[in-house]
């Protein structure tokens, strides 16, 4: 059976979802008037199916003003939760584009108890992406954010530009 992997996870405030997936369904639904938000069973984590692609969602949303969302990350691909099978999904994403010499950072968000812990998975995938891919970690300046959302039996994973991950900044109502 294959795995329905949703195009955006959303962060919140707990109590919020509904009035999330309102709004993003909203501002995609001239674009994809079948995207469809659901609630997860994690406090203020909402995920995204739509036909469009992630980062293409991603720039509708960002032009548009949003009152209850926190965070927007675009979803490339999507693995039954182990670490074995994030390990393997993400070098196939960067070996794409993280070169030898390029810096990155792995940034993992644990929700659940499938993986031992965030930071196991982001050692051992960055040390996985340092010796097949020749990447080097950057915690202070990546060029790409190897980004990793378990979300209980699955997980997403991207590998982003600074710019491709939304945070809602002020209390102004827009995503930037």
């Amino acid at each position: 059976m294959k795995l329905k992997c949703p195009k955006l996870l959303i962060t919140t405030s707990k109590g919020k979802e509904k009035q999330a997936i309102e709004e993003i369904v909203n501002i995609l639904f001239e674009h994809d008037s079948e995207a469809y938000g659901a609630k997860t069973e994690f406090d203020g984590v909402v995920l995204v199916y739509t036909s469009l692609e992630p980062k293409q969602a991603l720039n509708i949303i960002k032009k548009k003003p949003t009152s209850v969302i926190f965070k927007v990350v675009p979803i490339e691909a999507c693995v039954k939760t182990s670490l074995e099978n994030i390990v393997r999904k993400a070098l196939e994403i960067a070996r794409n584009r993280i070169f030898k010499g390029d810096t990155f950072v792995v940034d993992c968000i644990r929700r659940g108890r499938l993986v031992q812990s965030s930071v196991i998975v982001e050692r051992t995938l960055g040390k996985a992406i340092v010796e097949e891919l020749g990447g080097i970690v950057s915690f202070k300046n990546p060029k790409y954010i190897v980004r990793v959302e378990v979300v209980g039996e699955i997980t997403g994973i991207s590998v982003l530009k600074r710019d491709e991950i939304l945070r809602r900044r002020g209390r102004g109502g827009t995503v930037k």
